[in-house]
């Protein structure tokens, strides 16, 4: 299976690679619901360690931690700047201070929370569209009844990213070869972002609307049974895992509860 331009999707032979997506995605999605149902930093410091783990075993932790630190980065900052100066909470602890700002410890606490629950999200889902085959996933969920609509709409969410990526990428590498000027004053660049929007906005839209003529006349809308150039193997171990995968939400519910 060919990686494609349009997808962070890495192949691979790992043991990720080979599981049902509908496995990846209930883990992920459990994993998520787990972190926020459970208010210990432990629970998902633990979960964060395992999914690093994960990442070196599937060998995509090249994209993924470069994809990581991007959004988890700034996050970060952002959650200690607003949670340990900010939260209503604070006045009891100092933790920092810095001339007139002082940082307190339960703003921190916050962040630290707030922070690792967003990592195991990033990261569960970062693995799921690294290690599982965007056309797997299509027929591993239409095997499962989910309409074919819905498991396009799915596909398509883990591409879109990517492909505007590439294509606000390749409009500014056109728009400089014509002269226009992206690293001068402040100015010069806000022209820069209105000359690369425009563009960016009317090839999205020309891409929707061919992906949907090319889906149509590929019988995108036909009715009855489908069937797939190969199949999606769904053995009784992973099913397993996924009825064991929502016990621990439902049992993270009923620790909230009575805790």
């Amino acid at each position: 299976m060919a990686e494609t331009n349009s997808s962070i999707y890495r192949p691979g032979e790992s043991i990720l690679h080979r599981l049902n997506p509908v496995t990846s995605i209930v883990l992920a999605v459990c994993l998520s619901l787990i972190v926020f149902i459970v208010s210990d930093y432990r629970v998902a410091l633990v979960l964060s360690i395992v999914l690093a783990g994960l990442v070196f075993i599937a060998r995509v932790h090249g994209v993924i931690f470069r994809l990581y630190a991007t959004v988890a980065v700034p996050f970060a900052l952002f959650l200690v700047l607003v949670q340990g100066i900010l939260n209503p909470a604070n006045q009891l602890t100092p933790l920092y201070t810095v001339g007139p700002i002082t940082v307190w410890k339960e703003g921190f606490v916050a962040a630290r929370l707030i922070f690792l629950r967003i990592s195991v999200l990033i990261l569960s889902f970062l693995l799921l569209a690294t290690t599982a085959q965007p056309q797997r996933i299509r027929i591993a969920l239409t095997e499962k009844g989910v309409p074919n609509k819905l498991a396009y709409v799915f596909v398509a969410s883990l591409q879109i990213i990517p492909e505007i990526r590439d294509r606000a990428h390749s409009i500014a590498e056109a728009q400089q070869a014509r002269g226009l000027d992206t690293r001068a004053n402040i100015r010069s660049r806000f022209k820069s972002i209105v000359a690369l929007l425009t563009p960016l906005l009317i090839s999205t839209l020309i891409a929707a609307n061919t992906r949907a003529l090319a889906l149509n006349a590929r019988g995108f809308k036909a009715g009855g049974k489908r069937t797939f150039l190969y199949e999606v193997s769904d053995p009784v171990a992973e099913r397993v895992v996924r009825y064991c995968a929502g016990v621990a939400v439902i049992g993270a519910i009923f620790w909230r509860i009575i805790a």
